[in-house]
């Protein structure tokens, strides 16, 4: 029926755009855009701001140019008046506007707004004071504020977000005092309106490119058949609720997320249990950064020590106290969710917006007590605790029957199924009452502890340790080769005593390399693939039908042969929750978009703004209440920040231009130039980065040979240039110099599986440096790459083809007796053509090519050059590439490489 709708809006749009669309009549909607289009003030008809259209131009899309939308059938996210109000920054405007101030108010001017910015950043209260007080403060910056508490008026004086509201919590406890008396305990529970933080949201116009209200179902091609999923308003959930609302209605899909963290360092208990509130309706790249605030605190649950209850009821009222707190906070929303709320959006139309939870990001301790269920079961489904390591789908959990069981064990009715379904006695959940939300489905995977610290680190590793021995897998990490980036473990994985998700990530792209040639079963090494293949796919920003498909095969691979772990004593079972919650990927996927936007690590990052910075500002002592005033005072100035943004985009302001290829070529002295390219994954032009200037000058061909293992430069650059000019006058000799150029940025196209950022690779040509004094000396760095071999062919099919590995020698400009060339050259040492994967690890197996007994060598324009990388076991990291025989073209050292060779 999907197909077949799309078929037919395909068919009328094309239709309409030959005759004029004489057809549509106003109020209708068509491929999901209002054709009733607000008119602003001015008469001018503004459409709204993500219209559905059916062929849109993707050029992030490495083998796909379009993406095909099939809209939504009926109005959404309709104006209630054709008119606009003013957005927050518009109001803010005309006021200072009327009381004749500019935008650094009330701070006296830009120098001193910055100033402010910086003390607010990166000095305590105690330090400003004594900064505003020094003499050459006080004389020679002439400051509007001359210590902290002036300062903090000013800061006071600026708008501010929601306000704090704090309520006095009960525990009445189940222990008698010695009065007699029972004994409770007081909490203190932190929390803003989350309507007032959804207005915030929905209104700010730093968010309004990239704001969407329309669910829309995303195809790579007209006939419907392979569905993209990537932002949540392309999954299932925002559809299928969309159809429960009434027409011209929008939603607010809320993305909550809560963590307890530990805020003392060495000394003390102190913790706080912040909840993080963000909208599905800001994009996942822009809400996922830090940087943009586009992720609001809207609590602060009480973390009681609760003495008052006997040690056998303590844990079930630590559980019911959470969701009675919870549920004051969430109290606004079920109201707001059934009715709606008329809410200025950032494009300045009003909108009936529906605050409706629709995401819960929580480590699995966290979903269990959110789902009210035991730890020993799975928060989403109703499996068996014996058959969590089966490849088996159970039944979902259901809002109405759990609740209904909850009655009945409240009334003493003792259902069987409230034991058999791991239920905790927590009789009013606080998403009971919340409408169109399913709390169960909620439950987003966690990447960072399901896949990286979970399946990978505590499961795949320490199985794989037990096997190969702990001395030779450290001997193998120390003897990797090398590439740009990558973390080398130079004392294996055995001494890293601190690991965190950048160490587990770093592991992951070498490991298969690591374990393939050992002596260790095939089938564990089938079964490490699996496990690597499916994270790396679990972590992809763009999903289709295929890619999903894959991921469900990863699984089923993984589950078929992990019994190999049973049989060499390894394991006696795999009832191992992290591994059953992986069967919950391809549902999470399909309904919410993919996982980046929903990772665990983002709430962990945002403790470090909303709750460790904030508990060293205060003086430990009633810590919450001073956390709250010195986050609303953060969140002013940050709100100040993106409204002189806004302004200076309004004025066209150009802004600061910030040197990002300075920074890329490692701060060569007069800056990189930039020149035309190709790339792995794409058949057009793409940018490199190298430096103005070579590093070494005059070089000659026998300090190359010595120094750089160039061997046969001279008849490489003579085949090049008969190549490219059919008579050339004079002939490379051993009398010539080349200028030399260390390192190569080659910026490859971005990837819609991966990010729509630009990716750059670094390639190092770099001799050795002997010790000098106290500095220890370097060993020489040639890196690999890939290599743009057949033009025609890369053009063609993309991916590998047509593409050929090599060593990187040299990089030199071709020297002017010989003529001009547009790209600087490199020398290369040729590895064997890629064959057929090996169909044990999906690698490609490489050797070192020869030419009567020398190394086959060739020059060519950098230009060809792509990123790739190598992996071997033998000898130590700076001797393998050069002493190493078989190699493996190593798909898993980059998720854009793995793209590339896996997704066609």
């Amino acid at each position: 029926m999907c197909r077949d709708r799309l078929r037919e809006v395909l068919s009328q749009r094309k239709a309409a755009a030959l005759e004029g669309d004489e057809s549509a009549q106003p109020g209708d909607e068509v491929g999901g855009t209002l054709t009733s289009e607000p008119i602003d003030d001015d008469g001018d008809v503004h459409p709204p701001r993500r219209p559905t259209l059916e062929e849109v131009e993707d050029v992030d899309a490495p083998s796909r140019s379009q993406r095909y939308v099939e809209p939504f059938p009926r109005p959404v996210a309709t104006p209630i008046r054709t008119s606009k109000e003013k957005t927050k920054f518009e109001t803010l405007l005309e006021n200072q506007t009327k009381a004749k101030k500019d935008q650094w108010s009330p701070f006296a001017s830009q120098e001193e707004w910055d100033l402010a910015v910086w003390l607010m950043k990166n000095v305590g209260q105690k330090s400003t004071d004594e900064f505003l007080k020094l003499r050459a403060t006080r004389d020679r910056m002439n400051l509007s504020f001359q210590n902290n508490r002036a300062f903090l008026k000013k800061v006071d004086a600026l708008p501010a977000g929601p306000q704090w509201e704090c309520e006095i919590i009960t525990a009445p406890g189940d222990q008698v005092g010695e009065d007699g008396e029972i004994v409770g305990e007081e909490m203190e529970l932190w929390y803003r309106n989350p309507i007032e933080c959804i207005q915030e949201l929905v209104g700010n116009p730093a968010f309004s490119n990239s704001t969407s209200f329309v669910p829309e179902r995303v195809y790579t091609s007209s006939d419907g058949d392979e569905r993209i999923y990537d932002e949540m308003w392309t999954g299932d959930w925002w559809w299928n609720t969309q159809g429960k609302l009434p027409d011209g209605a929008a939603i607010a899909p809320l993305i909550l997320s809560s963590d307890k963290t530990q805020l003392s360092q060495f000394q003390g208990d102190k913790k706080a249990w912040p909840v993080y509130l963000t909208i599905g309706n800001i994009s996942k790249e822009v809400r996922r950064s830090p940087s943009t605030h586009a992720t609001l605190l809207l609590g602060y649950l009480p973390i009681p020590k609760l003495n008052c209850y006997s040690d056998a009821t303590r844990s079930l009222a630590s559980y019911r106290l959470f969701h009675h707190c919870m549920s004051r906070i969430l109290e606004p929303l079920v109201e707001a969710g059934q009715r709606g709320v008329e809410m200025v959006c950032a494009d300045g139309f009003v909108r009936l917006i529906h605050p409706i939870l629709a995401a819960y990001v929580a480590d699995y301790p966290e979903q269990c007590l959110v789902s009210c269920c035991m730890e020993n079961r799975c928060p989403r489904c109703t499996v068996d605790p014996k058959e969590r390591g089966d490849f088996i789908q159970s039944p979902d959990r259901n809002v109405a029957s759990t609740l209904h069981i909850l009655g009945e064990h409240k009334n003493d009715y003792n259902p069987q199924r409230f034991s058999d379904d791991g239920i905790r006695a927590i009789y009013e959940p606080f998403w009971r009452n919340l409408p169109y939300c399913n709390i169960f489905e909620c439950f987003t995977p966690d990447l960072l502890h399901q896949l990286h610290k979970g399946l990978f680190k505590d499961h795949i590793v320490k199985w794989c340790t037990a096997l190969v021995g702990e001395t030779e897998l450290d001997a193998r990490f120390k003897a990797m080769s090398g590439y740009p980036g990558l973390r080398h473990f130079s004392k294996g994985i055995s001494f890293v005593s601190q690991w965190t998700g950048t160490e587990h990530r770093e592991m992951q792209r070498i490991f298969l390399g690591v374990l393939a040639g050992s002596a260790v079963d095939k089938r564990v090494v089938t079964v490490v693939r699996a496990a690597l293949d499916f994270i790396y796919y679990a972590q992809l920003q763009m999903h289709t039908s295929t890619t999903l498909a894959a991921l469900k095969s990863c699984l089923a691979t993984f589950h078929h042969y992990k019994d190999i772990f049973i049989q060499l004593e390894i394991r006696k079972h795999f009832n191992i929750p992290k591994i059953h919650c992986l069967l919950h990927y391809f549902a999470s996927i399909q309904a919410l978009g993919s996982n980046d936007g929903y990772n665990s690590e983002s709430p962990e990052r945002l403790h470090i703004d909303f709750a460790k910075d904030a508990f060293r500002a205060s003086n430990r002592k009633d810590y919450h209440e001073q956390m709250a005033l010195w986050l609303q005072r953060r969140e002013a100035m940050w709100q100040r920040e993106a409204y002189i943004k806004w302004l200076t985009d309004q004025q066209g302001a150009r802004g600061q231009y910030y040197d990002l290829d300075s920074e890329l070529t490692g701060g060569e002295p007069n800056g990189p130039a930039v020149h035309g390219g190709m790339s792995i994954g794409a058949t057009s032009i793409q940018k490199y980065h190298i430096a103005k200037k070579p590093s070494f000058r005059g070089v000659s061909v026998e300090f190359l040979s010595t120094h750089f293992g160039v061997k046969n430069l001279i008849p490489a650059l003579t085949t090049f240039l008969s190549q490219h000019w059919q008579s050339h006058p004079i002939l490379p000799n051993m009398f010539d110099c080349f200028d030399l150029y260390k390192q190569i940025i080659i910026t490859l196209p971005p990837n819609a599986f991966l990010s729509s950022r630009p990716i750059t690779n670094r390639i190092r040509t770099t001799p050795a440096v002997p010790p000098s004094g106290r500095r220890p000396g370097s060993p020489a760095v040639f890196d690999t790459a890939l290599i743009i071999n057949d033009l025609i062919e890369h053009r063609s099919h993309g991916g590998l083809a047509g593409l050929r590995v090599a060593q990187i020698r040299i990089i030199f400009l071709l020297p002017s007796q010989f003529g001009t060339h547009p790209h600087p050259l490199a020398y290369v040492e040729w590895f064997t053509p890629l064959g057929t994967p090996d169909p044990l690890t999906g690698m490609y197996t490489i050797n070192r090519s020869t030419r009567h007994h020398c190394p086959n060598s060739a020059v060519i324009s950098v230009h060809h050059i792509c990123g790739a990388s190598i992996a071997k076991k033998g000898w130590t990291t700076d001797t393998v590439i050069e002493k190493g025989k078989e190699f493996y073209l190593n798909p898993y050292i980059h998720v854009d490489t793995f793209t590339a060779i896996n997704i066609k």
